[in-house]
């Protein structure tokens, strides 16, 4: 249970094997390049670098048609439900049976169909548009029974066709007869407040009528159809249910293609595989006839490697193997964990990996992160549920690796919550009432103390972790001046403020005011001891010593262990006084759907209360003691598994 032992391996071999040595430790999975390119050591300055940028800006634009088509066809395919797609889960194939398929398929055919059928569909959406348009235009004119061409055929006189406002009508009507006396004038449709009207007047006065409309916001409109509007609208709409019928052909066609779904996901897998390794280049330097290629390997591995390399490159080639040790600092850093703790490397990970010289924080932190979760969520209900539903989805889901570690982590949660509800007598709230071991509606001050203590093993442990690394790194009198003396401060403080409430004898009491102020009195002399002159040290350490102000907020911090616990346990009796409250019959009949809703929804929000405070009392009040983290996570050389499920080639 700690920080996985890292090797940095360095390889030269032939350029000619470099694609085979690529593909073994794609399939290895326990590898991570150093990128050469950017090393300027004297010794590689003979070499060049090395790039595939041609294959993968082929590899990219395969991808792009292999993703493309895949993003058409799940919007054709049915949707699965959630759990029926978690229970079905992704497609599990090893390296050989995922390039043996992709190989064996005709994407680029069935891609170029789909393309040809995308861009029919484009297209008549496009004609669609343009022709729901015409008709829009041509609406208001739906009742003239003439053609445009003959309107605009007309010799002696002019044809004007527009809008204007409604509210101008019986002005308009009224001037144009008197001023205009050889004109004809037909209002055809009124729309939204403006009327539209055809005019015909005598050439003669076409600029006095142009002047009369100019006065009213006449809107001319100039459309270039010569049918009758009825018969042209008539004909789009009998286009729109040609493109209508088409579209349908071409969607069902494109339904039937669902069946190659698998295939294009397959294949999408295979040219990531395939453009993962050639993007591997970039970090190698090479020779005419020479790769150098640097990298990391868990320790445990290493010999596997070595077997694997050269199950490649025979006996030519140069390998050196170096065990990194803590004074490494770009040390990728694997986490190792059993069973129990490996789910809660998610709360490290949130914060900050460790860095190589440091310990894994996972194993310190799980049982006191269990105990908080159980404390703030606290009710044998939600526990049972938490386990049964993570029980089932472990059970009978196909989760990959990140998704079972996720459910995990609320599996083993789900055990302190219920011990917790048991201790706190709460089943649903109160639900199911029962002798418990306290009574949060009475012993408030009681559950506060345990929260309070158990701030303060967990500030404790922490110092003492902080203790534990000074030794290890051979600092004992750091551990001495930083520890020890915030133990002595600290126990010494407690027992003197808090002996008497608790029963200490007088002499007890005594002996913890002088061990307060031989640690504080440390601390003082201490703190500042990176300091040159003596008012500096004195000045830094009691700036040290009013350090102890934090603890106590620290403490105080705890109190939400109370807090939240007892929240969530209220909140959930509130909602069954009010199911109670509901009169019979009703309280039978929506009592349970209520019942079920109200509990569900408290247990989500409480549940999520829980994870986020319990997360911040180890990020502040814990890491702060001992922990650093900076570390850069392990990027391991291997398929993404986004859409198929390659499995990981045996180690031996």
């Amino acid at each position: 249970m700690a920080i996985v032992k890292m090797s940095k391996f360095t390889l030269f071999a032939f350029e000619s094997q470099k694609e085979a040595l690529l593909d073994s430790l794609h399939r290895f999975e326990n590898v991570q390049f150093v990128n050469l390119q950017e090393r300027a050591e004297e010794h590689l300055q003979s070499l060049v670098k090395d790039s595939e940028n041609e294959k993968i800006s082929y590899l990219e634009g395969e991808q792009a048609k292999v993703k493309f088509a895949l993003e058409l066809l799940l919007k054709y395919t049915e949707k699965e439900g959630t759990i029926k797609s978690l229970v079905k889960g992704k497609s599990i194939l090893n390296y050989e049976e995922l390039e043996s398929l992709a190989k064996k398929s005709n994407y680029k055919e069935n891609y170029e169909k789909l393309k040809e059928k995308d861009n029919e569909l484009l297209q008549m959406k496009n004609e669609k548009s343009k022709i729901n348009s015409e008709i829009e235009v041509l609406a208001p004119w739906i009742s003239l029974d003439a053609t445009f061409k003959e309107l605009r055929a007309l010799k002696s006189s002019t044809f004007l066709m527009g809008s204007l406002p409604k509210a101008f009508k019986a002005t308009f009507r009224e001037k144009l007869e008197r001023e205009i006396p050889y004109s004809y004038l037909e209002v055809i449709s009124e729309v939204k407040g403006e009327i539209y009207v055809i005019l015909l007047t005598h050439k003669d006065y076409e600029n006095a009528a142009k002047e009369i409309l100019k006065l009213h916001s006449f809107n001319a409109i100039n459309l270039k159809y010569d049918g009758i509007p009825s018969q042209l609208v008539q004909a789009f709409n009998e286009r729109l249910e040609e493109i209508s019928k088409d579209e349908e052909r071409i969607n069902a066609e494109i339904k039937q293609d669902c069946k190659y779904l698998e295939d294009f996901k397959i294949v999408y897998e295979y040219l990531s595989n395939k453009h993962i390794k050639a993007s591997a280049c970039r970090n190698f330097l090479k020779t005419d006839s020479v790769i150098a290629i640097e990298g990391w390997v868990p320790t445990e591995f290493s010999e596997h490697l070595e077997n694997t390399i050269k199950s490649i490159t025979k006996e030519d080639l140069y390998l050196e193997m170096e065990e990194a040790t803590s004074e490494h600092e770009d040390v990728p850093i694997l986490l190792k964990n059993n069973a129990l703790v490996e789910p809660f490397e998610l709360i490290t990970s949130m914060y900050s990996l460790p860095k190589y010289s440091e310990i894994d924080p996972t194993p310190l932190l799980t049982p006191f992160y269990m105990a908080f979760f159980g404390m703030m969520l606290a009710d044998i209900g939600y526990g049972i549920v938490l386990f049964i539903a993570s029980a089932l989805a472990l059970k009978k889901f196909n989760l990959d690796e990140g998704q079972r570690r996720f459910v995990k982590f609320f599996f083993w949660l789900s055990i302190p919550t219920a011990v917790a509800g048991f201790i706190y007598g709460s089943f649903f709230g109160d639900l199911i009432k029962f002798k418990s071991l306290l009574n949060p509606a009475e012993d408030l001050m009681t559950i506060l103390v345990i929260s309070v203590v158990m701030g303060a093993i967990h500030i404790y442990f922490g110092l003492g972790v902080r203790g534990y690394m000074l030794i290890r790194d051979g600092k004992p009198m750091d551990a001495i001046y930083d520890v020890l003396t915030w133990y002595c401060a600290l126990t010494g403080a407690f027992v003197l403020l808090g002996g008497a409430k608790i029963g200490l004898s007088p002499d007890v009491i005594n002996i913890g005011k002088w061990v307060m102020i031989v640690g504080m009195v440390g601390l003082v002399l201490t703190q500042g001891r990176q300091n040159k002159s003596i008012g500096a040290k004195l000045g830094a350490g009691l700036y040290g010593l009013y350090g102890i102000s934090s603890y106590i907020g620290d403490l105080v911090s705890y109190s939400r262990l109370m807090a939240i616990g007892l929240a969530g346990g209220f909140i959930a009796a509130a909602f069954n006084m009010l199911i109670r409250m509901i009169p019979s019959p009703f309280n039978i009949i929506f009592g349970v759907f209520i019942f079920v809703f109200a509990q569900i929804f408290n247990l989500l929000l409480s549940a999520l209360g829980a994870f986020v405070h319990s997360a911040r009392l180890q990020y502040v009040e814990y890491f702060s003691k001992f922990y650093e983290g900076g570390g850069k996570a392990f990027k391991v050389f291997k398929s993404r598994n986004q859409y198929i499920y390659v499995k990981k080639e045996k180690q031996i």
